[in-house]
């Protein structure tokens, strides 16, 4: 019986031995697992630092909505509830231009964000009948290489068709926004 002790400490001491032995590798096995965690976690968060507020509201659940929404005013409420309702509305494509065109945006440092702000009041503030004219030719502007865009600008026709307020907001538009990339 006696010899039995020293024989099961040996057992016991191999036993645990290979049980060891596994543990560096489990281990290992474990860190790649942490590591590849901690790598979705980054890419999530970076992917929410470039969502746009309309994808961060669409991540949300219905319950944070509502506490979102409790925050509001009545009309600020309304509005935004809206303009949900029109993004809803646009096609698929158009949806995907507004979401490149808010990062493109966001992108831009804070003084640029603040006068394309600005020049966005200055499109908004011009007759019904201008909007749709002075549209077509900034997506036009856009997307020309720079020379082209330059001449474009510079030349007779371009100075006949705008007024000098449009003219400026043109080039203020192209020189914020540039070619698309």
């Amino acid at each position: 019986m006696l010899r039995s002790f020293p024989i099961a400490g040996l057992c016991a001491i191999l036993l645990a031995g290979a049980v060891f032995a596994q543990r560096p590798e489990e281990s290992e096995r474990a860190a790649r697992a942490g590591e590849r965690a901690q790598k979705r976690a980054i890419a999530k968060e970076r992917a929410k630092a470039t969502d746009t507020p309309l994808e961060q509201w669409q991540r949300m659940t219905p319950q944070e909505r509502q506490r979102a929404l409790a925050k509001l005013t009545p009309e600020r409420r309304r509005e935004l509830q809206q303009k949900l309702q029109q993004f809803r509305n646009l096609p698929p494509e158009q949806r995907q231009q507004l979401r490149e065109r808010y990062r493109a945006f966001s992108q831009l440092p804070p003084e640029q964000q603040n006068h394309a702000r600005e020049l966005f009041r200055q499109f908004n503030s011009l007759p019904e009948d201008r909007r749709p004219i002075v549209k077509r030719e900034f997506e036009e502007l856009r997307s020309m290489p720079e020379s082209e865009r330059r001449t474009r600008m510079n030349s007779e026709a371009f100075r006949n068709r705008y007024s000098p307020g449009e003219q400026q907001m043109l080039h203020d538009l192209a020189r914020v926004f540039g070619s698309p990339p």
